[in-house]
């Protein structure tokens, strides 16, 4: 187990433990030995096999290891021993070596044994509970060794949408995008258009006003489609964010509001949501401004502005009262003012009462359902409890 990043050499060596029990009482005949139970490692299985008295050309006094290689194809690996004591110091260390454990021979295992790996006499004093303990450490240097990490492409599918973008000739829709202009000749308005490419089957569950637009149009062809009330760069960020786009934090910014409209009107819901986001975080609340945000908020069902205005009337509500009319605001305010206040007293959170739980949270449980997170608070809290019920 590693705590921090290993170095370079050392990230790609394993190290198995074993543990002889009982290690004084095992017999010490030459060419008997004692086998470990069979451990993975680098597809292939492996045991450690000890002579506690030496093979027959050891010297005298001298343990002996070999590891065996238990399956039926070849590796190559470098490996080497440690042994520690009951302190976890180090008594015996064997310096790695490269071998190839070939089994073409059709014995179907094959084996490197190292000679003289320790005295007895030493091992005898370094067992942990009468155990002697061998570290195994194993690098395998065969490059088609199923543990190396191969680079597999990802699913193209998105990278495929996106090409689609603008894509004139395999388009069914062209969305004709006009703007008038303010200056007026004395025969007629100047108007240009700018045209956008597009395609039904990618509008259907992304754009579904979009989607209506065209849909009852003849599938020969190509359907044109004219809009007039979105300029043609908010339409291009709306358009290109259905093909899977990402809208920059500053285009979301510099163009909130004419993104949240469109997108409202369109059914861009998740987009319209990004840039409320957005227009929430970059905008500073005051007396000033604060009544302009919660009759907008109200007319696009922007759920989080309106929790947010709510927020700063409950943090300023004595700088407010006797300066700021409430005549003309939604009858709903008065249920959002007493939440934003219940949740000020109290944290939100970690509540399981929907009527005291954040925009967001709320927006995040409907998601998971795969439920409609456009809409307002009340709405949101009537569809959780319906699913529940």
């Amino acid at each position: 187990m590693d705590v921090g990043t290993p170095p370079e050499g050392c990230k790609d060596w394993i190290t198995i433990v074993i543990r002889f029990h009982g290690f004084a009482n095992l017999p010490t005949t030459r060419d008997e030995y004692v086998s470990s139970p069979e451990f993975s490692c680098f597809g292939h299985q492996w045991r450690l096999d000890l002579y506690p008295g030496g093979e027959e050309d050891s010297e005298v006094g001298y343990v002996d290891v070999e590891l065996v290689n238990r399956s039926n194809t070849s590796i190559k690996i470098e490996y080497g021993y440690s042994v520690r004591n009951v302190d976890g110091k180090e008594v015996v260390h064997e310096e790695p070596e490269i071998d190839e454990f070939d089994t073409e021979d059709g014995n179907g295992e094959s084996s490197w044994c190292t000679e003289d790996f320790a005295k007895r006499s030493k091992l005898m004093k370094s067992l942990v509970d009468g155990a002697l303990v061998i570290e195994v450490r194993m690098k395998s240097t065969t490059t088609t060794d199923k543990s190396i990490t191969q680079f597999v492409p990802p699913n193209p599918f998105n990278k495929n949408v996106d090409k689609l973008f603008m894509d004139e000739e395999t388009a069914d829709v062209l969305f004709e995008i006009g703007e008038q202009q303010t200056k007026v000749t004395r025969r007629k308005k100047s108007k240009t258009t700018t045209n956008f490419h597009a395609h039904r089957i990618l509008l259907k569950n992304n754009a579904s006003a979009l989607y209506e637009m065209c849909r009852g149009s003849s599938d020969v062809g190509i359907t044109t489609v004219s809009i007039t009330d979105v300029k043609p760069e908010v339409f291009k960020f709306m358009l290109y964010y259905t093909y899977g786009g990402k809208i920059t934090e500053d285009d979301l910014k510099n163009n909130a509001k004419d993104i949240i409209n469109a997108c409202d009107k369109y059914g861009v819901v998740n987009l319209k949501l990004e840039a409320e986001a957005v227009y929430v975080k970059s905008t500073t609340f005051t007396i000033d401004n604060m009544m302009d945000n919660l009759l907008y908020a109200d007319s696009k069902n922007l759920a989080l502005l309106k929790e947010a205005v709510m927020d700063y009337v409950v943090a300023n509500k004595r700088d407010i009262i006797g300066k700021v009319s409430f005549d003309n605001v939604p009858g709903s305010t008065c249920t959002d003012i007493l939440t934003a206040v219940a949740r000020g007293e109290e944290s939100g959170e970690g509540s399981t009462d929907y009527n005291s739980m954040r925009v967001g949270t709320l927006r995040k449980m409907l998601d998971e359902k795969e439920l409609d997170v456009d809409g307002s608070r009340e709405s949101m809290i009537a569809l959780l409890k319906e699913q529940s019920a």
